[in-house]
C-alpha cells in the first residue's frame, strides 16, 4: 500500500474559473505532479493497469485483435513501441491503435463503477489512455512514475468529461469511450512528451476533430476499434502539436455541441474539480468479473445469487424476469444475437448462458456457444421489466414456485471489489497459453513497482512475445 497525501486540491487546479474547457484540461494535465497524487489513486491505477495489460494480451486471440495485427502491425517497419503479446514493434501511433483495439476486443477491460446508463455512462478509460501512454513512453524513454502520472491524468479527464456529458451522450447514440477518450488520451500523452500549455491547447483542437464512435457498432469488431482509434488519435494529436501543428482550441466547444453535450461553462465547472476529487478513487473503476458489456453485470450478479440460494436447473425454469431501472440496458441492443460479439451485448443470452452453464467466462462468447439450440430455447424465457429503484432483481418462475434475488452493487466495483487474488486469477485466465506463469509473476511485480522503474520499457518488455 502506498503512503501518499490524503485527497486534497492540487495546486494545479486552484484559482479562478478557467475560460474554456481546453484551458481547464491543459492546466491540470501540464501542472499536476506525481507528488500530488494520493496513495488511493496510485493503488487504484496499478490495479487497472495490470488488468488492462492482461486483457490486451488476451485480445491477441480475438478476431478484432487478429485483424488489427494483420492490417497494421504485421506490415509496420519496426519502431520503438511494443505491440503487446507479439514480437512486433511499430511506430507509437500504430502500437497505440493495435494495443487499444486488442485491449477492448474482449470487453473484459475496466469501466467506470457508475457506468449503468442511469446516472452516468462514461465508458472505458483505460483502453484508450494506457496504450497511448505506454507507446509514447517507450518512444521517449520515460520513467515509470511519469507513465503512472500520465495514466491518472488521462483517466481523470475522461471521468470528468464523461460526468459533464452524463448519460445523454450514450443515449444519443454516441459511444462515450472514444468521444471522451480521445481528448483524455491526448492530455495524458502530452504529459509523457512534455508538451507545454500553448501546444497542449492546440493539441486538444486536433483531438476534438478526431473524436468519434457510434453505439450502433456495439457487438461488432468496430467497438474495440473505437478504443484503438481514440488511443491513436489522441497520441497523434499530441505528436503533431509538439511539432508546431496548429489547431483552434475552441474546437473543443464545438465538440461539446456536436455531441449534444453541456454548455462550455457547465463543462468547465465539472473540470474544475480535477485534482480535488479523484474519480479513479470514487466512484472508481470496476474491474470486470465477466467478459461482456457492463450493463449485463448487475443482472448476472443477481442471477448467480439466485442460483446459489435456490437449487433448480434450466429445465425447471418457466420464465426468468430481470427487473432493472430504465436506461440500465441501453447498450444491450441484441435480443437474438447470432455471434459471440453480439452475445456480449445481449441480456437474453448472458442470462441464459449463466443459467445453463452456471458461469460466464471468455469461453461463453464464441459463435458456437451463442448458437446452441438449448441456449436459444432458454433465451425465449428471459424478459426485462423496469422499476424505479436501483439494483437488478432476478425473478425465476418454476413449477415449485417463484424465487427472487436482488443485486445492488456490481461485483468488481470498488464498493464490492474483486480481491487481489481474484484479479491475479483473472490475469492468469487471460494470459494462459500465451504467457508463462513466471512471466505473469514478473509482470505483477513490475506493475506494483511502477513508479520505481527507471524506464517504462522495463514493463512493456515483459509483454513482448519473444520474452515469454
Amino acid at each position: 500500500m502506498n503512503h501518499r497525501p490524503a485527497l486534497a486540491p492540487s495546486p494545479a487546479v486552484t484559482g479562478n474559473r478557467r475560460s474554456s474547457v481546453a484551458d481547464a484540461i491543459t492546466a491540470f494535465s501540464t501542472s499536476l505532479s506525481f507528488d500530488d497524487l494520493p496513495g488511493a489513486a496510485i493503488d487504484a491505477a496499478k490495479r487497472s493497469i495490470l488488468d488492462t495489460l492482461a486483457v490486451a494480451v488476451a485480445g491477441t486471440r480475438s478476431r478484432a485483435g487478429r485483424s488489427a495485427l494483420k492490417a497494421f502491425a504485421a506490415h509496420a517497419n519496426g519502431g520503438p513501441a511494443t505491440v503487446l503479446g507479439t514480437p512486433l514493434r511499430a511506430h507509437p501511433s500504430i502500437a497505440a491503435l493495435v494495443n487499444g483495439t486488442m485491449a477492448h476486443a474482449l470487453d473484459f477491460d475496466d469501466v467506470w463503477a457508475d457506468d449503468d446508463g442511469v446516472l452516468a455512462w462514461r465508458g472505458h478509460p483505460s483502453v484508450c489512455v494506457l496504450p497511448a501512454v505506454l507507446a509514447a513512453g517507450e518512444a521517449e524513454g520515460c520513467d515509470g512514475a511519469t507513465a503512472l502520472l500520465a495514466y491518472v491524468i488521462g483517466v481523470e479527464i475522461a471521468g470528468k468529461l464523461g460526468t459533464a456529458f452524463g448519460p445523454h451522450l450514450g443515449r444519443a447514440g454516441f459511444h462515450p469511450t472514444p468521444i471522451v477518450g480521445t481528448l483524455a488520451t491526448a492530455a495524458a500523452v502530452a504529459r509523457v512528451l512534455g508538451v507545454d500549455r500553448e501546444r497542449a491547447n492546440a493539441m486538444l483542437g486536433l483531438a476534438a476533430t478526431e473524436a468519434s464512435g457510434l453505439c450502433r457498432n456495439f457487438g461488432t469488431d468496430t467497438k474495440p476499434f473505437h478504443a484503438g482509434h481514440a488511443a491513436q488519435a489522441g497520441l497523434q494529436a499530441t505528436l503533431l502539436a509538439r511539432e508546431g501543428f496548429t489547431a483552434n482550441p475552441e474546437a473543443v466547444t464545438d465538440y461539446l455541441k456536436l455531441h449534444h453535450g453541456p454548455e462550455d461553462a457547465d463543462a468547465v465547472a465539472v473540470l474544475e474539480t480535477l485534482g480535488k476529487l479523484y474519480d479513479i478513487v470514487a466512484p472508481g473503476l470496476s474491474i470486470k468479473k465477466y467478459p461482456c458489456c457492463r450493463f449485463t453485470h448487475l443482472p448476472l450478479d443477481a442471477m448467480f445469487m439466485l442460483l446459489e440460494q435456490e437449487r433448480f436447473d434450466a429445465s425447471d425454469l418457466e420464465a426468468l424476469t430481470i427487473r432493472i431501472q430504465p436506461g440500465a440496458d441501453d447498450a444491450l441492443i441484441y435480443k437474438e444475437p447470432r455471434t459471440g460479439l453480439e452475445g456480449k451485448f445481449s441480456m437474453e443470452y448472458t442470462l441464459a448462458a449463466a443459467m445453463l452453464d452456471g458461469r460466464v467466462t471468455l469461453a461463453s462468447f464464441t459463435d458456437e456457444m451463442v448458437l446452441r439450440p438449448e441456449v436459444r430455447a432458454l433465451m425465449k424465457r428471459v424478459r426485462t421489466e423496469y422499476k424505479p429503484e436501483p439494483g437488478a432483481e432476478a425473478v425465476a418462475c418454476t413449477p415449485r414456485g417463484e424465487y427472487r434475488a436482488l443485486a445492488t452493487v456490481v461485483r468488481g466495483d470498488p464498493a464490492n471489489p474483486l480481491s487481489w487474488d481474484e484479479i491475479l486469477q483473472k490475469c492468469h485466465q487471460c494470459l494462459e497459453g500465451i504467457v508463462s506463469a513466471e512471466c505473469v509473476d514478473r509482470l505483477v511485480d513490475a506493475v506494483k513497482r511502477l513508479e520505481q522503474l527507471p524506464d517504462v520499457r522495463h514493463l512493456t518488455g515483459l509483454l513482448c512475445a519473444e520474452n515469454f
